[in-house]
């Protein structure tokens, strides 16, 4: 990887679980705080300002963002904003500093501004991340030859500075030890991305009761129990060989159940094909993404789509796939295939939702992603549950999982072996030796 990239890159990882926790401490705020809270939020704003500002100021990018324009114009777009978003950064962080200096915890009106300025300067950050890593770096991958890396990792060099290589990682280790030791929850990675759980609801969209699913002679599932409510984002935990995956296969008709029911919105689903439950709402993201990776981006979207027929509806639900994931309309006429791990995670997230699931069954959506992206690929799916869509989410990151989820159900050789709320689970000492190595 490209010298500039890779450095750059850094810097985005960094950022990105500082802005977490602003996020975080600005919900916190909404409530008495003590004042090592207001010490926690100057160490982040003295990070950006000291840091991020001095790494990735315009300056450092000036020659990459240069040589990108010569060689796409597709690219031109994307740069303009970057580089008013750098401009403007300094004044916002200012404009931070002086609100924070004058903060009078007992002035509410007073509060409620500075968490709204807090809140919208770390979205800030994060959009600008997310879209520099995910939609102008492949971009620039695509369009530059080795000769372009090389000439733009050398200018590049020549302005590194004592602000930056190890100097500036071992600051920003010593600013995280820190903000750990201040901070009263996990930031960063670990960040509670759905301080809010749902109201419960009181119909239960899906019901299984005793279900068992054979390989051949070996069982898989014995006696599994559970029921989702709807509109609700439920987390399925367990180790290697539990039968987790199995489970969502049998609920999607996959594989097939020996034996017990699968209710679906009050409907015996139990034996019914696969296409049939697409129809009923019922759509799956596959452990290990399987797009068809010969096919186009836009192809395989237009595949999830397979059970509308309204032209008009389908043409709108590809620009809402677009809007949540803007690197798949960058790359809509490429084949999925060239995708890296993530995007494709993402192309096959966006395919499921072309069919407008009622329930969504997601199989392991951070198997082999790095940091950011895993990131990206969870705050979509919380954007998901927040639109009232049913999920059931097997995942490995079960600290990750029960983060982010309402509701969680612990497997256990083919068997539910534990139910409650997400939180209450996270809180289980027995789910925390277990599943979250605490």
């Amino acid at each position: 990887m490209s010298q500039v990239l890779q450095s750059i890159r850094e810097v985005h990882r960094s950022t990105w679980r500082l802005t977490a926790a602003l996020t975080e401490l600005s919900q916190r705020l909404d409530v008495p705080v003590a004042s090592p809270d207001i010490e926690l939020l100057r160490s982040i704003l003295d990070y950006i300002e000291r840091y991020v500002e001095q790494v990735h100021r315009p300056m450092k990018l000036a020659y990459l963002y240069r040589v990108v324009r010569l060689h796409s114009a597709e690219a031109a777009e994307l740069i303009d904003d970057f580089e008013r978003e750098h401009a403007a950064s300094p004044a916002l962080l200012l404009e931070l500093r002086e609100q924070l200096g004058g903060l009078n915890q007992a002035d509410s009106p007073t509060l409620g501004a500075f968490c709204t300025a807090l809140d919208s300067y770390a979205k800030l950050l994060q959009r600008h991340i997310a879209r520099e890593q995910t939609v102008l770096f492949p971009i620039a991958r695509s369009a530059l030859g080795d000769a372009d890396w090389k000439q733009i990792d050398a200018a590049f060099q020549a302005e590194q500075s004592g602000a930056s290589g190890q100097a500036a990682r071992a600051e920003f280790r010593s600013l995280m030890s820190r903000i750990v030791s201040l901070a009263a929850a996990p930031i960063g990675p670990d960040l509670n991305l759905l301080p809010e759980i749902a109201a419960p609801s009181e119909t239960n969209l899906l019901e299984i009761r005793q279900l068992y699913s054979h390989y051949g002679r070996i069982a898989a599932l014995h006696g599994a129990d559970l029921a989702l409510r709807t509109g609700r984002l439920v987390a399925l935990v367990g180790a290697n060989g539990a039968g987790k995956t199995t489970l969502l296969r049998t609920i999607s008709g996959v594989q097939k159940a020996t034996s017990g029911s699968i209710r679906f919105d009050g409907r015996d689903i139990t034996h019914m094909a696969a296409d049939q439950r697409v129809r009923l709402g019922i759509c799956q993201v596959p452990e290990g993404r399987q797009v068809f990776g010969p096919l186009s981006v836009a192809d395989n979207l237009r595949l999830g789509a397979f059970t509308g027929s309204d032209e008009t509806c389908i043409k709108k639900d590809l620009q809402r796939m677009y809007d949540m994931f803007p690197v798949l309309k960058h790359r809509s006429h490429e084949p999925a295939g060239t995708l890296s791990g993530g995007q494709q995670q993402m192309l096959a997230i966006a395919r499921a939702l072309m069919g407008r699931p009622r329930l969504l069954l997601l199989d392991e959506p951070s198997m082999g992603l790095a940091p950011l992206l895993l990131e990206e690929i969870f705050r979509a799916i919380v954007e998901l549950r927040r639109q009232s869509i049913t999920i059931l989410l097997v995942e490995q990151n079960a600290h990750l999982a029960l983060a982010i989820a309402d509701d969680a159900f612990v497997m256990e050789t083919g068997r539910i072996v534990m139910a409650g709320s997400a939180r209450e689970l996270l809180a289980d000492e027995r789910v925390r030796e277990a599943y979250l190595g605490l």
